[in-house]
C-alpha cells in the first residue's frame, strides 16, 4: 500500500523551500566553488527531483535527511553530479579549433605537447582535440600529444571513458572525420565508438577544480570553456591564477566565448576572443 501511495505523488508539486535552496547553494559553493545564485531555484529543484525519483522518495526533507546521514558521502557526490552535468558537442566553438590548427600547432612542431581539458564533460572536447592534432599530423607535423581530461562529475566521466556516442552526437561532423576516427558499434548501429588511436591520447580523471591539483604541468594548452560562468568573480580570479601557474611560457588558455577575464592581472594577454596567452 505504501508503494502504491508513493507512485501517486506528483513530485513536481513539491515546494523547494528557500532554506533548502540556500542549504544546497551553500554546500555546493563550499565544496566546488559553484555559485547557484538566486534565480536558479527552478533548475535546482528539477535536478534534485531526479534524485528523489531514483531513490523513490516523496519529500525534500526525506532526501536531505538521507543525504546528511550518508556517512560515505556517496549521495552528496551524486547530488553534485546532477547539479553540474552540462551539455557539450564535438568541435564546439569551432573558431578555437581553427586557431589551434593555424596558430598553435605550427609553433609546437616536433615537441611533445601536453593539453588539459578542464571540465571535459562527456568527452567530446578532448576527442575533438585529439582528432584535430591527428589531422595535422597527416600534413607532416611531427611530435606527440598527451591530453588530460578532467571533470567533477563521475557520471559524465563514465561516458567519456566509454567513448561511445550516439548518431545524434555525430550530426554535423564531416563524413571523412567520422570514418577515420569512429567505428559503428557491432551491438548498436546507431552508436559510434571512438577509435583506439584517438582514445590512447587521452587520460581521464575526476577533479574538483577548487581542491588541490595532483598534476604539475606545464601544459601547452588549457581549455576551461563554459565552466567559469558557474563561479563568482573571486573564485574565477583564483582559478585563472592557478591555470597560469601550470601553463608553459607562451602557452594558451581557452575560455568559453561568454567568459572573459582581465588577463593582464594574471600574466596573460588576450589575443583572440576567449583566447589568452601566457606572457
Amino acid at each position: 500500500m505504501g508503494l502504491q501511495i508513493a507512485k501517486q505523488v506528483d513530485l513536481t508539486k513539491l515546494e523547494l523551500k528557500s532554506s533548502d535552496f540556500n542549504k544546497i547553494r551553500s554546500v555546493l559553493y563550499d565544496y566546488c566553488g559553484i555559485d547557484m545564485h538566486e534565480g536558479k531555484e527552478a533548475l535546482v529543484k528539477a535536478r534534485v527531483l531526479k534524485r528523489l525519483r531514483m531513490l523513490k522518495m516523496t519529500t525534500f526533507k526525506e532526501y536531505f535527511d538521507y543525504m546528511e546521514s550518508d556517512a560515505s558521502g556517496a549521495e552528496f557526490l551524486a547530488l553534485v553530479d546532477v547539479l553540474t552535468t552540462n551539455k557539450t558537442s564535438f568541435f564546439r566553438e569551432s573558431a578555437h579549433f581553427d586557431f589551434i590548427r593555424s596558430e598553435v600547432i605550427p609553433k609546437i612542431h616536433g615537441q611533445n605537447v601536453t593539453w588539459w581539458s578542464a571540465g571535459c564533460s562527456s568527452g567530446e572536447e578532448p576527442v575533438s582535440w585529439a582528432i584535430t592534432y591527428l589531422e595535422e599530423k597527416k600534413k607532416g607535423f611531427n611530435g606527440s600529444a598527451r591530453i588530460l581530461a578532467t571533470d567533477i562529475s563521475s557520471i559524465v566521466l563514465q561516458k567519456a571513458k566509454r567513448a561511445m556516442y550516439s548518431k545524434e552526437n555525430m550530426e554535423g561532423m564531416p563524413d571523412i572525420i567520422r570514418r577515420d576516427y569512429f567505428m559503428r558499434s557491432p551491438m548498436d548501429p546507431d552508436m559510434y565508438q571512438v577509435k583506439e588511436n584517438v582514445r590512447s591520447m587521452i587520460r581521464y580523471g575526476r577533479l574538483n577544480l577548487k581542491e588541490a591539483w595532483p598534476m604539475k604541468g606545464p601544459f601547452h594548452i588549457i581549455m576551461c570553456r563554459n565552466v567559469m560562468i558557474y563561479f563568482d568573480r573571486p573564485t574565477q580570479s583564483k582559478l585563472v591564477d592557478r591555470f597560469c601557474d601550470l601553463l608553459a611560457p607562451g602557452g594558451y588558455l581557452f575560455l568559453g566565448h561568454s567568459e572573459s577575464i582581465s588577463g593582464s592581472s594574471h600574466g596573460l594577454k588576450n589575443i583572440k576572443p576567449a583566447v589568452y596567452q601566457k606572457k
